[in-house]
């Protein structure tokens, strides 16, 4: 998605911006957790800003008797429609900062695109309010239990995995506090040590899998019940959420010579929904 990136200034090709630009690009995409979580579609190369996600209904096949007409089998489509939307910030920095602070140019480009994938993860993970169905119970530590019981919903639901999941630290610390009670405890040796890698958060932010599922850890899995509790989610990703991008991020720089200042404006155009609400759950526990 390199190519996304779009200086307009009177210094456009200089390197000074393409240096910025491809620091705001890796802290973006380097901090966007929630991307496996939606199922994406790229309208960038279309003249609209909306995407339509056809839903299909459950088709049942029947018992036929030699010599006899097949039934007509109706097939409707229904869909939905997500339309995306600009979001962005826009960072001014005066001549007067850029030779007296600490930082430099840099710095401030990479908290820029840590804001812009902070916002998308926001965005995203807010959705998990809306589906009907949760595991887990308010005001209650989220359990090894508590897990099983939601892949059950899933499931039961005709669902089918790969699944993806997302929770916050606090629901994390007391997943692995109860790990080993649903099976067995988890004892001593390399035998041990094994199964507790599977439930160790990776650089990225990753849980990595547990029960079939990949799991994301993030601090901005929004609260629930009035700030009592937080609400995570395990969502099958092509069915559950759908993602429509226009453009991911688009740099642009600006000077302004009456300010003295240089302008970085970052932006995005996406828009996000629910598509199908049994291909999610929410993860719903004590925050």
């Amino acid at each position: 998605m390199a190519n996304e990136i779009t200086t307009t200034s009177a210094d456009d090709l200089s390197y000074a911006a393409q240096i910025l630009a491809a620091d705001i690009l890796e802290n973006f995409y380097g901090n966007n957790i929630a991307a496996p979580l939606v199922r994406k579609a790229d309208i960038g190369g279309f003249p609209s800003r909306a995407k339509d996600f056809p839903i299909s209904p459950a088709l049942a096949a029947a018992s036929l008797a030699e010599g006899v007409d097949m039934a007509n089998t109706a097939f409707s489509t229904t869909k939905v429609t997500i339309t995306a939307a600009e979001v962005g910030l826009l960072l001014t920095i005066t001549d007067l900062l850029s030779v007296s602070d600490i930082v430099g140019d840099e710095y401030y480009a990479g908290e820029a695109g840590k804001a812009l994938a902070s916002k998308f993860t926001t965005d995203v993970l807010a959705l998990a309010s809306g589906f009907s169905q949760q595991c887990g119970a308010t005001t209650v530590d989220l359990t090894e239990t508590n897990i099983i019981d939601g892949l059950v919903l899933l499931q039961a639901g005709g669902v089918s995995p790969p699944y993806v999941a997302a929770l916050h630290p606090r629901q994390w610390g007391d997943l692995v506090g109860s790990m080993g009670s649903f099976i067995n405890q988890v004892g001593s040796g390399s035998g041990a040590r094994a199964e507790s890698n599977d439930v160790m958060v990776s650089p990225d932010g990753g849980l990595g899998r547990l029960y079939g599922v990949s799991w994301y850890i993030s601090h901005l899995v929004p609260t629930a019940t009035a700030g009592a509790d937080r609400l995570g989610m395990i969502v099958a990703p092509q069915y559950a959420l759908g993602h429509v991008e226009k453009w991911a991020a688009r740099v642009e720089f600006e000077r302004d010579a009456s300010l003295r200042a240089r302008e970085i404006a970052l932006t995005a155009c996406y828009g996000l929904g629910e598509l199908r609400d049994a291909a999610g759950i929410g993860v719903l526990t004590d925050a």
